[in-house]
């Protein structure tokens, strides 16, 4: 890292410097009375947090420290376009996208767990650093709170050696711009600080509105929030880079080059979903150099990893000694505690807890495994060292990825939530919050494919036969494939449509004109379509199920049709229509029309339910349930 220090000091003399003379002739403060930032605190803050970013915190090394640039693909960004299908803008982030930035100062990443969003963040963070091109500031969104502003977060940062300069100068500092600020993991905001949060944080974008901000995240409904940030998603990876990013985990060894031929044997194509995501690719890496074996499903790569991480060795190297474990646990009763502590963090909606909430957490999964001895502060010491599914991070401990804990949360659920398994996934599907557990219900699906059927897939193709059933009609102008796009577009769904006028702050307008209609307007996401045409919409929360859905089960689905948009613009200027199945169904242009705008906003939903399939699968599961009622009747009198 001593590389560093004169790219830094370059940024700090050339950069910084300069702007903060520049801003303390402007308020009239002398440079040296400390009220502003000086150089000397952003050099500092820039050394260590280079010194953080460069190493890459990746489950395939456990402890083994490895350099991000060593290990990063460069990833794509892809615009969220709802006009094109095909040939969307792509940017390949191998570095700082300069031209990227200047059409889009304000971008949201939002992708599914382990596309890479925090990896490629960091790897920007660092390219400005050694390039010069703004001042990075990098923000662990978790930290916010609703007592813990990200002012104060930013202060703090850039301050560990004198708290004496002033808040109120540093924001107007901030003001000038020239700033560029990596906003990572909006979804790891805990629930109860996420209102305050936000609101604090859209204050703070209006404020400092002159820089450039880059914001990642899980997709979550409140994202809605930053409607005037250009939404981008990561392509998936290709095979070829799949196999790059294992042959980079072991230097072009011995364990990757054997895997790589593994997957070109053709038996193995049920898993090429998986070699599109960076953190499955790793966890491929990581089971297979423990195991030598390819698992065939997702928790099985956890499972494996897990055994990886208990055993401590690596067997492609013959080393066969394992770490002595403080806490005196065997390999299943370490995962027993493992999985309470799993479920609780995903109760509280928190990876990262100070140490003695950590521990707290530990003491309530011993009591809840009462057969088991173990002291708590030995299975804290084992998880950051023998076991180390945790890191720390200063005065943090946090798991090493979020999936892991989601991991241990399903396998709880399943296994040690006794007779509460569908109550628990039942309030899961009817959670507000639903789209913070696609992940765990993703690995769920195959760790208990009747449990989710049963309480995830079945309530929702009932809810949408039912919605099909209210809206299905006939019309001699619109065919019925149209019609049944209709529905699915609608489906858990409200959406306005209107055409405004040029405004100072659209997103406001459109709220304000669409809240009498929207009956859950403080959800509503706005969209706008280009001509001024804008959609409000509002997703209920079991709509982020159909991706999920989609991918495991994708017979139940169909394709929406092609749409041709008509010629003439046939929508009046501030009339605000509320769509629903019959708009526009007196022309079969205007009802295409609509439709259009319907299928506009999102890149995840192109398909929709197959009424036919979806009942069947209704049936099948009703039979299943019944012949179980029937079956646990034969037990009774004995």
């Amino acid at each position: 890292m001593e590389a560093a220090k004169p790219v830094i000091s370059s940024l700090v003399n050339n950069v910084i410097t300069p702007r903060i003379q520049k801003f303390a002739e402007k308020v009239h403060i002398a440079y040296n009375e400390l009220l502003i930032p000086r150089g000397e605190h952003f050099e500092e803050y820039f050394y260590r947090a280079f010194k953080k970013y460069s190493i890459l915190n990746t489950l395939v090394f456990k402890n083994e420290q490895r350099l991000l640039k060593d290990l990063y693909i460069p990833l794509t960004l892809v615009k969220d376009d709802y006009q094109l299908k095909k040939n969307k803008e792509r940017t390949k982030i191998d570095k700082y996208p300069v031209e990227l930035i200047k059409n889009y100062s304000k971008i949201l990443i939002t992708d599914t767990a382990g596309m890479g969003k925090s990896t490629l963040t960091k790897r920007l963070f660092l390219d400005v650093i050694e390039n010069g091109y703004g001042i990075p500031i990098y923000i662990e969104m978790r930290r916010l709170k609703k007592d813990r502003s990200i002012l104060l977060e930013i202060q703090e940062q850039i301050n560990s050696l004198t708290k004496e300069f002033d808040s109120k100068l540093l924001l107007e500092f901030i003001h000038t711009g020239g700033f560029i600020f990596f906003l990572d993991g909006y979804d790891e905001i805990s629930l109860e600080d996420r209102i305050p949060v936000t609101t604090n944080l859209q204050d703070f974008i209006s404020k400092a509105g002159n820089n450039v901000f880059i914001l990642t995240s899980r997709p979550e409904q409140a994202l809605s929030s930053f409607g005037d940030f250009q939404l981008f998603t990561i392509d998936p990876l290709t095979k070829k880079e799949a196999y790059e990013l294992l042959r980079r985990y072991d230097n072009q060894g011995q364990t990757s080059r054997q895997l790589i031929e593994e997957l070109k044997s053709g038996q193995y194509e049920m898993i090429n979903e998986f070699l599109k995501n960076p953190l499955l690719v790793s966890l491929l890496f990581a089971a297979f150099d423990y195991k030598q074996t390819i698992p065939l499903k997702k928790h099985i790569f956890y499972r494996q990893v897990y055994d990886a991480y208990f055993d401590s060795h690596d067997l492609s190297k013959g080393d066969s000694y394992i770490h002595d474990k403080c806490s005196r646990l065997d390999i299943d009763d370490f995962e027993r505690v493992l999985r309470f502590v799993g479920y609780r963090c995903l109760r509280f909606q928190k990876i990262e807890f100070e140490k003695d909430a950590l521990l707290q957490i530990i003491n309530e999964a011993k009591d809840f495994c009462l057969d088991l001895d173990f002291n708590t502060s030995d299975f804290f010491t084992d998880l950051l060292t023998a076991v180390p599914l945790f890191c720390r991070d200063g005065q943090y401990f946090r798991w090493v990825h979020k999936s892991l804990q989601e991991y241990f949360a399903a396998q709880f659920i399943y296994k040690d939530a006794k007779g509460n398994q569908d109550a628990i996934l039942t309030a899961l599907y009817n959670s507000e919050n639903l789209d913070k557990y696609i992940n765990l219900l993703d690995i769920y699906f195959d760790i208990d494919n009747w449990g989710f059927k049963k309480n995830i897939l079945f309530p929702l193709c009932e809810s949408y036969m039912e919605f099909y059933d209210q809206n299905i009609y006939s019309s001699s102008l619109i065919n019925d494939k149209d019609i049944d796009d209709r529905i699915g577009y609608l489906f858990m769904r409200e959406v306005c449509i209107l055409k405004v006028r040029d405004s100072f702050d659209p997103f406001r307008e459109v709220r304000e004109r669409t809240q009498e209609l929207m009956q859950n307007e403080i959800s509503s996401m706005t969209h706008f379509h280009g001509d001024n045409i804008c959609t409000s919409n509002y997703f209920n929360p079991r709509r982020k199920l159909l991706p999920l859905l989609r991918k495991r089960l994708p017979n139940l689905f169909v394709s929406y049709s092609p749409i041709i948009i008509p010629k003439n613009d046939v929508l009046p200027l501030d009339k605000v229509i509320k769509l629903d199945a019959h708009s526009g169904d007196d022309s079969s242009e205007l009802f295409s029309y609509y439709n259009h705008y319907l299928g506009g906003g999102s890149h995840e939903y192109t398909f929709h339910f197959k009424y036919d399939t979806c009942k069947k699968e209704v049936v099948r599961i009703s039979n299943v349930i019944k012949k179980k009622e029937e079956s646990s009747a034969l037990i009774e009198g004995l």
